[in-house]
């Protein structure tokens, strides 16, 4: 008897989705990096936003050319369906919009409402577009005014961007990511480790696409409602204050915004790709996961010509 999309998905959410479905996700671009970023990009397309709680994740790729940023963003293109924009080019078109003539018009930040949005070349992007992308990432919407008249419209977005110099990217931006990496240049061993696969791929041998599973399970998941288990807050608690009280001072340049708040929502977006209430071993991974992004990001160097 043929199981029904519902009856697959429970059993992929009691089998350890995050890896399962992970592993899918631009498949060809090697090297355990790689698939961090892969399992990070995972939990932020589950995410949206509670009533009165930003809960989205945002993924910024920071690298030099050749260490497949942008290929990345085009997969999420192709594959899930996000909406891919340079950010030189946008800055001409408006991503915030503008109040030119006697309407207020809205930009792509505000046509992209709900969507994953593909931010290619961050850095450059003009200082309004940065300043109108800031107040989306954290509020899910942003304000135009014109005289006396402003008006507000949605934009619970979900980024994805890549840039080469942190340097010309503001810094609360910088802060709004959950999930920021310096991108690697894989090692030739690691390289060499997956010549065969990259040949079986260019083959089409072993090419199955599961892209659509990976879709439809992030829109089937993202409908559930979860909280912290009553049960388990009282450790929670203890767990994060621990964490923060025992962790090296490498964390002390990370905002709350940036550590507690990422933290629990990092929680939230694996127990709900598990359709759990969210349980202290959510947390645990959450501090696991973040603790080691922020170690790595902090070590630079983040200009990269």
């Amino acid at each position: 008897m043929c199981k029904t999309n519902e009856e697959y998905f429970k059993i992929i959410a009691e089998q350890q989705p995050l890896d399962f479905l992970s592993k899918h996700i631009c498949p060809y671009l090697v090297g355990s990096q790689w698939n961090t970023i892969r399992r990070c990009a995972l939990l932020m397309g589950v995410t949206s936003d509670c009533p009165t709680l930003r809960m989205r994740l945002h993924l910024l790729l920071c690298g030099g050319p050749g260490t497949g940023k942008t290929e990345f963003l085009k997969w999420w293109q192709r594959k899930m369906g996000g909406v891919l924009i340079n950010s030189e080019l946008t800055s001409k078109t408006g991503l915030v919009g503008d109040a030119r003539g006697k309407k207020i018009h809205p930009g792509l930040l505000a046509q992209s409402h709900g969507n994953v949005l593909l931010i290619d070349e961050l850095d450059k992007m003009s200082a309004e577009d940065q300043n109108g992308l800031l107040q989306t990432m954290e509020e899910g919407s942003y304000t135009i005014t014109k005289g006396k008249n402003h008006e507000t419209f949605k934009a619970e977005v979900r980024i994805i961007a890549t840039c080469n110099d942190l340097t010309k990217v503001q810094k609360p931006i910088i802060d709004r990511f959950d999930f920021p990496f310096q991108v690697q240049q894989v090692s030739r061993d690691q390289r060499a480790d997956y010549v065969s696969n990259i040949i079986d791929s260019f083959m089409g041998k072993n090419s199955k696409d599961y892209s659509l599973v990976v879709k439809a399970y992030l829109d089937w998941a993202r409908k559930a409602i979860t909280q912290i288990d009553p049960t388990d807050e009282a450790v929670i608690k203890k767990t994060i204050k621990e964490y923060i009280l025992k962790a090296d001072d490498a964390i002390g340049g990370f905002s709350y915004r940036n550590l507690e708040f990422s933290i629990l929502r990092i929680a939230y977006a694996y127990a709900l790709l598990e359709r759990k209430s969210i349980l202290e071993q959510h947390i645990q991974f959450a501090i696991g996961l973040k603790d080691q992004i922020l170690h790595d990001f902090s070590k630079g160097p983040h200009t990269i010509i």
